[in-house]
């Protein structure tokens, strides 16, 4: 009778706890469909004509690999006709669709053919689904209840809300949920279990890995789970013949191919993000140095977006060495999840969402153990039901109570494409021809590009850093435009591929890479070029210099400062007041309230054209020389900067700033100052 009575105790206890992850769940698509409903009441800043605005510069990637998928131009080796321009390459690695392109273009059929509207609706039902994988996995660990914290804390976290937000259109959305999958089928093997068993269970392995790397493009996790698979085994005394079944079993249902490109894929990632690896005699500057997401943070930073309330992250990790000392066996299948939050201390903060969940089940086992103990303490027998219960409430309470701590709940996404460059993009797809090439500082705005306008490109996400990134931040910062020309005719008439084949064989040097491409004497032949300038890349000079001014010799560079806003509120006799001081324009001076900053000239641009200047007597040759620019939109001040000379005579601010383009080489086909501009790169007679 008592352990009939238990049995359905257990099975109270286990419908309240996965009630309550029900409820995580459920709070997670509501938070992010409240944000999806906002998006569609404000249409105006979010959805111009068909395109709807994202978060993400990569969910313009799996946007358009599911666009091109439905239209049947994914074929293996098959170059994209806007891909890695001029060479072009393929859309999709191997020739293969991702499962989330495949999910996009599966969702498409819900919303009427919406490739946006799908993918911002896979955001709701996708993001959350983690803490099911999580609650299971804790139930085994014997504290069902701390999947309850853990999901909290792990959907609305910063590290984690921030990159599955709306319009957050990416892997991330279910790179939590496969790991963890993992993990559950690796938990219950054991030597006590028939090979059946055990064989069974590295299928459901297999398998994940499989739906994973295809889902990620990343076979190295194959290697890693393959690695932990072997040291639990080990640890848990299973024999050595069952292990060598069991490993081989994995392997095979990971999916052969992708088992083959896995040692590759994990030699990308660490020349990536740990150690990059020389090419030739040519070091090229590190492209991960000014990509956001690979950035390094302060440890109080991390920690922070972790949970924004630092009592609870204490806790997590207490509680975390807690299960590590009590089941350090059982941890051990969730311990690489671990280990990449914990690199995020150090290195790149992009894991720390992988990190994120654990605090939050460090933190409710902790609240188990509390609850316990008093039960204990002040009580009879502790009930199980009823622990679980005053466990999830707490839980629920914690939260809650915290949301006002840097939390997704107070957080709003950010468009990389605003609504105004978005009507510009369509604006100028409609006035060139269809793939035309657009040449642009930076490599952010590829996937964009692409899929908005369905423009060819020369850089993007999948292809930045080294040559292409490198060589067009030079052409963008050089003071001579003949050089941006040079550049754009020796890739037409050779491409990217024969020059990297050279530096490879380590037969060419930087000088004469640079002399070869930036002093070429061919005319330039192509026929639909384009120079495009957009107003957010303004504020990426300073990532675009590091590159542009690179030094091969000293492998070092000397970045420039960026562009100084000034905000000016009223001008009497010529004398403009601004928040940090005045400028005299009678002098030529910038006054900070402490000293006088000297000015070489002072420009006034309305609507991309300089309709005034002042120029200002010669300063002595060690003088910084600083140019104000004062941007107008019909007639009225929209903006006031101020570059150092370097930045001032770049291609990109005489270009796209002063409409100073030499006419020779270059004629305008758009200008919507100071959204977006838009050179044809004049083909040679």
């Amino acid at each position: 009778m008592n352990t009939l009575h238990e049995f359905f105790q257990h099975r109270r206890t286990g419908l309240l706890l996965f009630l309550g992850v029900l409820a995580v769940y459920g709070l997670t698509c509501y938070q992010r469909q409240g944000e999806y409903r906002y998006w569609m009441e404000n249409r105006q800043d979010y959805v111009v004509g068909k395109v709807t605005a994202m978060s993400g510069n990569d969910s313009y990637y799996w946007l358009k690999m599911a666009r091109e998928l439905d239209a049947g131009t994914l074929a293996q080796g098959k170059a994209d006709s806007n891909k890695g321009y001029p060479d072009l390459v393929p859309f999709a690695i191997k020739g293969k669709p991702s499962l989330l392109a495949r999910c996009i273009s599966f969702a498409r059929h819900f919303t009427g053919g919406d490739y946006y509207r799908a993918g911002l609706l896979l955001i709701v039902v996708l993001a959350g689904l983690f803490v099911f994988p999580l609650f299971f996995y804790c139930n085994r660990l014997g504290f069902g209840a701390s999947a309850v914290l853990g999901g909290l804390v792990g959907s609305f976290g910063i590290a984690y809300y921030t990159r599955t937000q709306m319009g957050r259109v990416d892997t991330d959305l279910l790179n939590l949920f496969f790991p963890l999958v993992a993990a559950g089928f690796i938990l219950p093997m054991h030597k006590d279990k028939s090979l059946r068993a055990n064989i069974g269970l590295a299928v459901g392995a297999g398998l994940t890995m499989y739906l994973f790397t295809w889902w990620y493009q990343q076979p190295s996790f194959i290697l890693v789970y393959l690695g932990v698979m072997t040291v639990y085994l080990l640890s848990g005394r299973v024999s050595w013949k069952q292990i060598v079944s069991i490993l081989l079993v994995f392997l095979l249902f990971s999916g052969p191919l992708y088992v083959m490109q896995s040692a590759e894929s994990l030699r990308t990632f660490l020349g990536t993000y740990v150690a990059p690896p020389p090419v030739g005699r040519i070091a090229w500057p590190n492209i991960m140095k000014n990509v956001s997401e690979a950035e390094k943070f302060r440890v109080a930073t991390i920690l922070a977006r972790l949970y924004g309330f630092l009592p609870v992250v204490i806790a997590g990790f207490v509680g975390l060495l807690y299960l590590y000392w009590r089941r350090f066996r059982q941890m051990i299948p969730v311990t690489p999840m671990i280990l990449a939050g914990l690199w995020s201390l150090a290195g790149p903060h992009r894991f720390a969402m992988y990190l994120s969940p654990f605090i939050g089940v460090g933190a409710g086992v902790l609240i188990e153990l509390l609850v316990r103990y008093v039960w204990k303490k002040t009580g009879p027998r502790p009930q199980p039901l009823l622990v679980s219960l005053v466990s999830v409430s707490l839980m629920f309470l914690l939260f809650f109570s915290t949301t006002s701590y840097n939390t997704g709940f107070r957080h709003h996404a950010k468009l990389v494409v605003a609504a105004d460059t978005t009507r510009a993009l369509l604006d100028i797809k409609r006035l060139v021809p269809k793939h035309a090439a657009m040449f642009t500082p930076f490599w952010e705005w590829g996937y964009p590009l692409m899929e908005i306008g369905d423009f060819a490109t020369y850089h993007d996400g999948g292809l930045m850093g080294g040559m292409r990134s490198t060589l067009t931040a030079m052409a963008t910062v050089a003071p001579s435009q003949k050089a941006m020309v040079s550049l754009l005719s020796y890739l037409e008439d050779n491409g990217f591929k024969g020059l990297e084949t050279q530096i490879r064989k380590g037969s060419m040097t930087g000088d004469q890479m640079m002399e070869k491409v930036f002093d070429y004497p061919g005319p330039f032949r192509g026929k639909n070029v384009y120079v495009l300038y957009l107003e957010d890349m303004l504020w990426k000079i300073n990532s675009v210099s590091s590159l542009g001014t690179w030094d091969f010799d000293r492998r070092k560079s000397d970045p420039m400062a960026g562009y100084v806003e000034l905000k000016c509120f009223s001008q009497v006799n010529n004398v403009m007041a601004c928040s940090d001081g005045t400028i005299d324009l009678n002098r030529g001076v910038m006054n900070d309230g402490t000293v006088d900053i000297p000015l070489r000239a002072a420009f006034f641009v309305n609507d991309g054209y300089v309709v005034d200047r002042k120029v200002y007597g010669k300063r002595r040759g060690d003088e910084p020389g600083y140019y104000l620019q004062v941007l107008m939109k019909q007639g009225s001040i929209y903006k006031i900067l101020v570059a150092e000379e370097r930045l001032f005579l770049t291609n990109l601010n005489q270009q796209f700033l002063l409409g100073n383009y030499d006419r020779r080489y270059f004629e305008e086909v758009y200008n919507n100052f100071p959204v977006a501009r838009l050179l044809k790169v004049k083909r040679a007679p």
